[in-house]
């Protein structure tokens, strides 16, 4: 199968790769500058705000 053989990415799949990217930008960022036994809360803040971001952006069915 060629590249322009394939299907368009679903609308849900496209949302999920720009979460995880958003996601791996804010670590990035913010663990940078952060102390490795802050790491694990750090995480878990970013993942809490870019899944409560998502689910607002989300189109109600």
């Amino acid at each position: 199968m060629t590249e322009q053989d394939k299907p368009d990415p679903t609308p849900e799949a496209l949302t999920a790769e720009l979460i995880r990217r958003e996601a791996l930008r804010r670590a990035a960022a913010e663990l940078s500058t952060t102390a490795p036994a802050g790491v694990e809360g750090v995480l878990a803040r970013i993942s809490a705000e870019v899944t409560a971001a998502a689910r607002e952006k989300k189109p109600r069915r």
